[in-house]
């Protein structure tokens, strides 16, 4: 069985009530004879954000304040470029078309569900253009296709791949070069006020190119159903969907091509280690099972998901009273939506690939879902920096806390 809530089904949970109304943002308009200029950013560090829906606005907003901040940092000549799923943001798109007018190249890629109502890409395309050949310019990916997977799981049943991504790259703000912001938020404000988000900002050349070259795919639609690749940059390492199951297999039984169930088989579970999850849609019977088997051989498992119709029920039979720890997101507000999680990251404490005092993030935009494996463009990005570990851990134990046992 297909659990697709992951995309179109779940799209409102995912845009917030900004999608609701349409609205084309106008870039600000500069002091008569005086040039635009960047907004005088600090220095970018290598560091984590999250935001916190149950806290105050600017708690809330961080992650997309954080963004906007670095947009508007950039200086004329220098290159802001971007994969994004679902935007409604009119500050971010407002952020971007005020970078276009003072001499900043814009590059934006975004899936088809931000063309319709509520969504920026009409917006971004009267301020940026779509043609490719100039230094700026907005392009989605078509209807009911990824700009890369092009892939309907389930055939006839009207839901296409997705362009998932949520990643912004900065040739220079703050006069920081090479800046990567990888995210699990949509630029909505649903995202903002309701859901836990992470992103993580590094500050790395080689990471820069890597997301570069996989945005010209992006760009130019290069379809490619077994697109998975697994470029390297010093401490971090990419890994690109989708990934086509092996021959013979069913795209939604091959766990000898589960990119996290085989991430997860590198862990030594006899050294104690601890690993924490932390999951919107959970639909991949192949990474629960390794999850309990994980539990089983001695790791401590720690998992927070979202709740309601997130986890297949399939997956949650699988993991019942099975981890060290698990926790449902979906805490009651009076007079407002119940907060959950949106976060996607696994984190590893302790043994990994043979090598003891491990200390890894992997995260990004890639649900545990079989669309976000099998059909999707998306993300997942490995990282080996204790510092950035400590913040992961910090906020999952944040996380954890919050939303209770189940």
């Amino acid at each position: 069985m297909q659990h697709r809530k992951s995309t179109r089904t779940r799209r409102m949970r995912l845009w917030g009530a900004g999608a609701a109304v349409a609205a084309l943002t106008v870039p600000t308009v500069a002091q008569a004879g005086a040039a635009p200029q960047a907004q005088a950013q600090a220095a970018v560090a290598t560091t984590a954000t999250f935001n916190d829906p149950a806290g105050d606005t600017a708690a809330q907003s961080r992650i997309r304040d954080h963004v906007k901040g670095l947009i508007e940092g950039a200086a004329a000549g220098s290159t802001i470029t971007a994969g994004l799923y679902s935007f409604t943001d009119t500050q971010v798109s407002g952020a971007l078309a005020d970078a276009k007018a003072r001499g900043v190249n814009v590059k934006i890629v975004i899936d088809n569900a931000s063309t319709g109502t509520g969504g920026q890409y009409d917006a971004l395309k009267a301020a940026l253009g779509t043609d490719q050949s100039k230094g700026s310019f907005v392009t989605n990916c078509g209807v009911n296709r990824g700009c890369i997977g092009s892939r309907e799981l389930v055939a006839g049943s009207g839901d296409g791949s997705i362009n998932h991504n949520k990643f912004w790259l900065f040739s220079e703000t703050g006069g920081t070069k090479n800046v990567v912001v990888q995210a699990s938020a949509n630029m909505t404000s649903l995202q903002r006020t309701d859901l836990f988000n992470n992103a993580v900002t590094i500050v790395d050349a080689g990471l820069y190119g890597v997301y570069q070259n996989y945005f010209a795919d992006l760009a130019t639609r290069k379809v490619n159903n077994d697109y998975y690749q697994t470029p390297s940059a010093g401490a971090y390492k990419t890994y690109f969907f989708p990934r086509k199951e092996a021959a013979g297999k069913s795209w939604n039984s091959d766990a000898s091509t589960d990119t996290v169930s085989l991430i997860l088989g590198n862990v030594d579970c006899a050294a104690g280690t601890e690993v924490r999850v932390a999951a919107n849609l959970f639909s991949r019977r192949e990474v629960a099972s390794k999850l309990v088997s994980m539990k089983s051989a001695g790791c401590k498992v720690l998992l927070a998901q979202d709740g309601g119709t997130s986890m297949s029920a399939d997956v949650a039979s699988i993991l019942s009273g099975k981890l060290t720890e698990r926790v449902e997101c979906e805490e009651a507000r009076a007079g407002k939506n119940p907060v959950g999680l949106h976060s996607k990251y696994v984190l590893v404490n302790g043994s990994y690939e043979g090598k003891t005092g491990r200390k890894l993030v992997f995260t990004g935009s890639h649900n545990y879902s079989y669309a976000a494996l099998r059909a999707n463009d998306e993300t997942l990005l490995k990282i080996d920096n204790a510092a950035l570990y400590d913040q992961f851990k910090e906020n999952h134990a944040k996380i954890m806390s919050y939303c209770k046992g189940s």
